[in-house]
């Protein structure tokens, strides 16, 4: 009988009598014939590939993964990827009391860091990253500040992605992996306490309820005051998930719950002298500019995943993936908008109010499966997508006093009462078909390709004037590479990717309404890239290593026409080349190595008038990018006993703006920890910024320069059972 009659298998039926879009039916047509085969292949069949030989031996610490699923959608080893991909274990970033996306990000080559207070953004290889965020593969593009509590490890794969992951910048992808129950979890609670008033509990228990159920909860709460004045936050999460697996047919549901709840800090605003130029923030780092006391903002996400996978045989398995996201976020901040001239002491600023309320629904299937044609091997994904968003944010503005740079008054205004600035609805639906192949040609040589073709409808409704925009855009997107193994250890790698960013689609979904220009009915901006290396294995397979050269390119970008604000022309050219190291593995007995450095150039190349900054930008270096960037951290790990680590992180130097009018010095922060570890419990004692270095971490704009925070030391206990 067939896996997809009702009496046998309810969820086959389900998904073949269901009103499926043609490449469902194509898959659920192609699955049903191998069904018949199943139990044979239990058996044993010669038809299978070769058995995979395991090429290195793990220890119980080893900062490289065995495998990432980011860049393949499949677990693959980080050698047969012809794209430089990172992976970063949560568990070395929170010891430090690193509790944010943004923390885990620190020091990742080619990474640089553009959040503000109220969202995470980044730049890959010098292009916005905003919409590019991920978890568990699946499309995580809200704004709001993501936590690492339920995270097992961050992925990032560097360049365009657009075939397994849709519209984006194209800098790259990054993948949040959560932590999902199993039979070999270790349960663990944790408390904390280190500077500025931090305090912080969780607590991860798994739990086996018979061969075939599982069920894992993460649950934790944290709260901090700041070395800025008058900022804090409070941050509380619960995960529940629960895994049914006969080894056939497996089901994971997994809920996450986050509400993060903190005073907004954009920052301090530039110096300007009276000729013009700017000069780094003179006030005191600790010097805010809002209104303490009112200044707040409010994230409460709610996530529920569900993943279906049936094994047809030993080669073929479906995969059916559901995820709904609902975010509420609200603030209201009132922060320093600029000096009011040239050589003037005060600084103007703005109160905004927001109510945002974002829902995401996104639906995959995907067939995998493995052939032979001939001697040669074929790892297959077909799959298609469903997405449907619905963003409405609602902003109310006013003006706030002026206040000194050097010693602002926080206290809230009388100010007059915020008016409607913006109250529009975004939604957006996406729909997309992708194959890929993984391609052994023999034991040196490899090939991946990739295909997949998007349709991406935005539609914005502006309620203030009941003006309205829409625009539907098609593209497809290519993927290919090559990796060749002349030797044991080494594999050369070339590839080719390309991505598009349609109307509507950039870093939030949405439209501009009311608009007299032509923007919205622009065709797409495109990136693609160009990578080469070389990844190896060295020491007995102790130490691996990557280098990359690659060439990123934005082209078709938006540029306004000089003789007319409103309208715009794609002729813009943005373009990052550079080169990316990264070593990691165990140095010794016991002792560990994982670092990462990156040497880029981003610039416009072509470029004409600029709105925002008023004059032609071309050859400008691009906002926020530094030349070069990177980690290096050293760890003794042995399984019990006495542990330690220590380290730097470097940032180069950073343009605050477009015009390229002031930039961010460069610097290196000494991180280091230690501790002690029993059979069954740790003691960490971590201390970040050691040398207490003055910095700044980061900008988004010349108002608005945030500092590094000062030397801070974090104690922790975990007892595992």
């Amino acid at each position: 009988m067939s896996f997809f009659s009702f009496r046998r298998h309810a969820y086959g039926s389900f998904l073949c009598t269901a009103r499926l879009r043609p490449l469902a039916i194509a898959i659920c047509s192609i699955a049903s014939s191998f069904d018949y085969a199943y139990a044979a292949e239990e058996a044993g069949s010669e038809a299978g590939l070769p058995t995979v030989e395991i090429r290195s031996k793990r220890s119980h610490y080893d900062p490289r993964p065995a495998s990432v699923n980011t860049a393949t959608r499949s677990d693959t080893e980080t050698r047969d990827i012809p794209q430089t991909i990172n992976s970063v274990a949560v568990e070395d970033v929170a010891s430090y009391g690193g509790r944010t996306l943004a923390d885990a990000l620190s020091g990742i080559p080619g990474i640089s860091n553009a959040s503000d207070t109220r969202f995470d953004a980044f730049r890959i290889r010098g292009f916005s990253s905003v919409g590019d965020l991920f978890l568990d593969g699946i499309r995580d593009d809200a704004q709001y500040v993501r936590g690492l509590g339920n995270i097992e490890r961050v992925e990032v794969l560097k360049g365009p992605a657009a075939v397994l992951y849709g519209r984006g910048s194209g800098g790259g992808v990054i993948n949040r992996i959560s932590k999902q129950p199993g039979h070999d979890v270790q349960n663990s609670v944790q408390v904390s306490a280190g500077s500025y008033g931090r305090l912080g509990a969780s607590a991860d228990v798994n739990q086996v309820l018979s061969d075939e159920w599982t069920m894992r909860v993460n649950a934790g709460r944290e709260r901090a005051d700041s070395f800025r004045s008058g900022v804090d936050s409070t941050r509380q999460y619960v995960a529940p998930s629960i895994k049914w697996d006969d080894q056939r047919t497996s089901w994971l549901l997994q809920t996450e719950y986050n509400e993060f709840e903190r005073v907004p800090d954009r920052g301090m605003p530039a110096g300007r002298r009276a000729n013009g130029s700017y000069y780094l923030p003179p006030a005191a780092p600790s010097t805010t500019y809002g209104a303490l006391g009112r200044d707040d903002i409010k994230d409460t996400s709610t996530n529920i995943r569900s993943t279906l996978e049936h094994k047809f045989n030993n080669q073929w398995k479906i995969r059916n993936v559901l995820s709904v996201l609902a975010l509420d976020s609200r603030f209201d901040n009132t922060f320093a908008g600029g000096l009011a001239g040239p050589g003037n002491s005060m600084v103007t600023r703005s109160r905004f109010l927001q109510d945002l309320k974002q829902r995401n629904l996104q639906a995959g299937l995907e067939l995998e499966g493995k052939v032979m044609t001939g001697s040669v091997e074929h790892r297959l994904l077909f799959g298609s997508e469903y997405t449907d968003e619905t963003r409405h944010p609602r902003l109310w503005r006013a003006n706030a006093t002026s206040v000194s740079l050097l010693t602002p008054n926080n206290a809230p205004d009388n100010g007059p009462t915020p008016t409607v600035f913006s109250n529009s609805v975004h939604k957006a639906r996406g729909y997309a078909l992708y194959a890929q192949d993984q391609i052994r040609l023999s034991p040196q040589w490899q090939i991946l390709a990739g295909l997949r073709w998007d349709r991406f409808a935005a539609d914005s409704l502006n309620q203030v004037n009941n003006s309205r925009a829409q625009r539907t855009t098609a593209a497809i997107s290519p993927r290919l590479g090559v990796v060749w193994s002349p030797l044991r250890d080494h594999s050369f790698y070339a590839s080719y990717s390309k991505n598009f960013i349609p109307s509507g689609g950039a870093d939030t979904v949405g439209l501009d309404t009311g608009t007299t220009s032509n923007v919205n009915a622009l065709d797409p901006q495109f990136s693609r890239q160009v990578e080469v290396g070389v990844k190896s294995d060295w020491f007995d397979k102790k130490i691996s290593s990557t280098l990359a050269i690659f060439q990123l390119d934005l082209y078709n970008r938006r540029t306004q026409v000089a003789s007319s604000p409103d309208l715009f022309v794609l002729t813009g050219l943005e373009r990052n080349r550079g080169i990316e190291l990264g070593v990691n593995g165990q140095l010794a007995s016991n002792w560990f190595i994982r670092s990462g450095f990156s040497v880029q150039n981003a610039r416009v190349l072509e470029s004409g008038s600029c709105r925002t900054c008023g004059t032609n930008i071309q050859g400008k270096r691009s906002v926020g990018v530094s030349s070069a960037n990177g980690s290096l951290f050293i760890s003794y790990a042995p399984t019990q006993g006495f542990f330690a680590e220590t380290g730097v992180v470097y940032e180069g130097a950073r343009y605050v703006d477009i015009n390229n009018s002031l930039d961010l010095p460069a610097y290196t922060r000494w991180d280091a920890k230690m501790g002690y570890r029993f059979r069954n419990a740790e003691v960490t004692f971590a201390v970040a910024n050691l040398a207490n270095k003055n910095y700044y971490v980061t900008s988004t704009g010349l108002s608005q320069i945030m500092p590094g925070s000062p030397r801070s030391g974090l104690l922790s206990a975990a007892y595992k059972f």
